[in-house]
């Protein structure tokens, strides 16, 4: 799920942004329960933000969450949309779906679905994650293959972005999560920093930054550094996503509320 390579990915990756006691994550000494005013994964309208690159607008995103029925499963259903400013279409033209869904009573990833299309070519991947059957079943643009799983829960990269909004505490705390890799389920901390203000759509806010720290620095992409800044109140909002690559920062500013998906297009589940 976290393999990809080059610079189209890393922008899709950056803007196209997934037993319950095991999600929850084990607290380290100091850390905080979770706010109880929010939900185990935020529920979100669709919000739009700016993907910046060297103070330039180059693309666009979108990011919501709901609950919804997932093949007769309550499940929480997290959606994200990108794609390139119109200058940048010119150069290389970018345009990306994510979709995690999440059993509400397990708490791991159900499916994740990536629809990506780069240069006018489509690549679908598709995972479904049977945990009764032991089993994943991929589709990865066309190819089909079913691998065993022998793990617990876990969570897509996408949905561990969304739970971690939730699970973090004080600045100076830490917690985990398993995410899903390639090689199973990664048991993966992530540090809170210290608040700091920034300027937003909704005025002066102190926001609160978190990083997650996978042992092989990869969470999203190829190796890099990830840190999402939240609003430390109940809602838990979503401000800020921030990429440093050995090439660069990228951005991810909210806007506002978003009226339509970044990419302007559907993705369906084509029900293996």
């Amino acid at each position: 799920m976290r393999s990809s390579r080059g610079w189209s990915w890393l922008v899709v990756s950056a803007v196209v942004l997934a037993a319950a006691a095991a999600l929850v994550g084990s607290a380290d000494q100091g850390q905080e329960s979770e706010p109880a005013a929010v939900s185990v994964i935020p529920i979100d309208s669709r919000l739009g933000y700016n993907l910046e690159y060297l103070g330039i607008t180059c693309g666009h995103m979108t990011l919501e969450s709901r609950l919804e029925d997932y093949r007769g499963k309550p499940a929480y259903h997290m959606i994200m949309t990108a794609r390139n400013s119109s200058f940048f279409n010119k150069i290389y033209k970018i345009d990306g779906r994510i979709d995690s869904w999440v059993d509400v009573e397990t708490m791991s990833t159900l499916a994740y679905l990536s629809d990506i299309t780069e240069k006018g070519k489509r690549k679908i991947k598709r995972y479904h994650i049977d945990r009764e059957a032991g089993v994943v079943r991929a589709n990865k643009h066309g190819e089909k293959k079913t691998v065993p799983y022998d793990g617990g829960p876990a969570l897509d990269p996408l949905a561990f972005v969304f739970r971690g909004r939730v699970l973090a505490g004080k600045p100076g705390t830490t917690f985990t999560q398993p995410i899903f890799t390639d090689r199973g389920p990664v048991e993966t901390i992530s540090e809170v920093g210290k608040l700091k203000r920034f300027n937003t759509v909704d005025g002066e806010r102190e926001l609160l930054p978190v990083q997650p720290m996978p042992a092989d620095k990869v969470l999203f992409s190829l190796k890099d550094e990830v840190v999402y800044w939240i609003d430390p109140g109940p809602g838990r909002k979503l401000y800020r996503l921030a990429f440093k690559f050995g090439w660069g920062r990228l951005l991810c500013e909210l806007t506002g509320p978003a009226e339509e998906s970044a990419d302007r297009r559907g993705i369906e589940d084509d029900g293996e």
